[in-house]
Parts: C-alpha cells; sequence; structure tokens
C-alpha cells in the first residue's frame, strides 16, 4: 500500500525542499491531499517541529490531525487567529502577523497567494506546487521591502526518492492511512468517479 504513496510523496518532499527549511522555523501547507500531507511529513523530516495543514474538508484535516499535525479548516475558521494562535507572532510591512517561514500551497486556490502577500512575515518563503496556470499580479516593491520569496516546485529528485524511502522506512509516521479506498485495475472509472 505504501509503495503506491512513492511518487506523489516525492513531489511534496521535493516542494518542502525547495522551501529551503531549517530546524527551528514553521510552516504551513494549504492542501491536505497526497501531496500536501506528503510536504507537510516532509517539513518534520527536515527538522520543522510546527507545521499546520489548511483545507477546507474536514474529512482531510482529519487525516493530517490523525498523522500528528496541527489543522485549520479556512472555511470556517479564521486563519491568521488560528496561526497566530499555534506559531506566535512576528513582524510583516503591514504589522503583527503569525510567526511563519514558509508558506506552501499544494491547492492552487487564489486565495493562498494573496495569503502570502497580505500575512506573510517579513523574509517569508512562498512554494507553489499545486498545478495552476492561473495569471497572477505581484507587488514587487512589497516583495523586495519585505525580502520575501516566491519559489516554484514541479517533480522531484533523486534525493527526494532516496528522503521518501527513508520518511517511509522510518515507522515514524502511519502512511498507510491516508489511503481512505482501495480499487482493482478493472474498477478505475468507478474510482475516479
Amino acid at each position: 500500500k505504501i509503495a503506491c504513496l512513492i511518487e506523489p510523496f516525492t513531489v511534496g518532499c521535493r516542494a518542502a525542499r525547495r522551501g529551503q527549511p531549517k530546524k527551528g522555523e514553521k510552516a504551513v501547507v494549504f492542501g491536505c491531499g497526497t501531496i500536501g500531507i506528503a510536504a507537510a511529513i516532509a517539513f518534520k523530516f527536515f527538522g520543522i517541529e510546527q507545521v499546520m495543514v489548511c483545507d477546507q474538508s474536514d474529512f482531510r484535516l482529519n487525516i493530517a490531525h490523525n498523522l500528528g499535525f496541527e489543522v485549520c479548516n479556512t472555511k470556517t475558521e479564521d486563519f491568521l487567529k488560528k496561526a497566530s494562535s499555534y506559531f506566535g507572532n512576528a513582524r510583516s510591512l503591514a504589522g503583527e502577523t503569525a510567526d511563519i517561514h514558509i508558506i506552501l500551497d499544494a491547492a492552487g486556490a487564489e486565495t493562498i497567494l494573496k495569503i502570502f502577500m497580505e500575512y506573510g512575515k517579513i523574509e517569508s518563503r512562498f512554494v507553489s506546487v499545486a498545478v495552476n496556470n492561473s495569471l497572477r499580479q505581484l507587488d514587487l516593491l512589497h516583495m523586495t521591502y519585505a525580502q520575501k520569496s516566491i519559489i516554484g516546485s514541479g517533480g522531484y529528485m533523486p534525493e527526494d526518492v532516496n528522503d521518501v524511502l527513508s520518511i517511509m522506512s522510518c515507522g515514524k509516521w502511519e502512511i498507510e492511512k491516508i489511503i481512505t479506498d482501495e480499487y482493482k485495475i478493472d474498477d478505475l472509472n468507478a474510482a475516479i468517479i
């Protein structure tokens, strides 16, 4: 079961690595699908202890919570309030905000980049791994003064495969719990629906 997750986990691991995580930093992952959960686990593997996973599905958030992550339903909860309570506070160009070093987008909703631009602290980083081809406008002056970074991530590299194999064999996370259903190959159409 776990072997079927290797490929999406390598994509999530690559995205977390692209965020340049350092021990003692704090991260938020938007999107609680397989790649989002993989990125959250990779952040912890890379030494980030405080990781919050955000989504609008309580079903998905429950899976992340059971894996040991702080969760936030952005449909029913105030993200900034929850994040500030969990991470503490820091400075942004607009004033006080949540102390988050890395925001990773594994969902692709337009609002996620807006959250980073509005609430991202000085020197924070945004990683986009979500498949999203819509054009966005950026306030480059804000990016310059706030010294923020926007980083793209797609695919994976050999080191990501090696790290995922370590993650999957260390026994720290019950990764197989993110598998919600199983289908035979002949039932592929039913699985997609």
